[in-house]
Formats: C-alpha cells, structure tokens, sequence
C-alpha cells in the first residue's frame, strides 16, 4: 500500500550468530570436538583444538557470508545437480 511503512529491527533480519560463526555450525563444530575430547581421555587437548580451529573457521566463513549454513543445506539437497 503506497504512504504504508512499518520499521524492522536488525535483529530480526540478521542471523544468529554465537562467537561470530552460525549457530547451527557452532552446535555441530563443539559436538564434535567434545567427541573427540571424550573419546581421547589421554589427549583431551586434541579435542579442544579442533573446536578451536572448527571456531575460527566458522568465523572466517561467516564474514564472507552470514548465510553460510542455509547455502550448503540447499547445495547438499540439489547436490545431483552440480555434477559435471
């Protein structure tokens, strides 16, 4: 309807993010890395640094794109598609 406007806030349109990367891969990365953790009891480090690097690599990819999480489920369903 023209003269119509109703304000959004940022917050409802930008994406949840926890420690800069999405938090659906935030939930996966420090899942696995507990894994790995508890699955090594003599070397609980190696799971650490796994979440780690897997936390700075969310966080690379969510500055290029916030959206990051929703593009590789749609990738992975269309993934016959893609085939060369």
């Amino acid at each position: 309807m023209p003269g119509f406007e109703a304000p959004v806030r940022q917050a409802l349109t930008a994406p949840i993010l926890l420690a800069g990367a999405p938090r659906a891969y935030v939930i996966l990365n420090w899942t696995l890395a507990a894994t790995i953790a508890f699955a090594f009891t003599g070397v609980w480090y190696v799971g650490l640094v796994v979440g780690v690097l897997g936390q700075i690599a969310g966080t690379f990819l969510a500055r290029r794109d916030a959206d990051i999480m929703d593009v590789l489920k749609r990738a992975m369903k269309i993934r016959g598609w893609l085939e060369c």
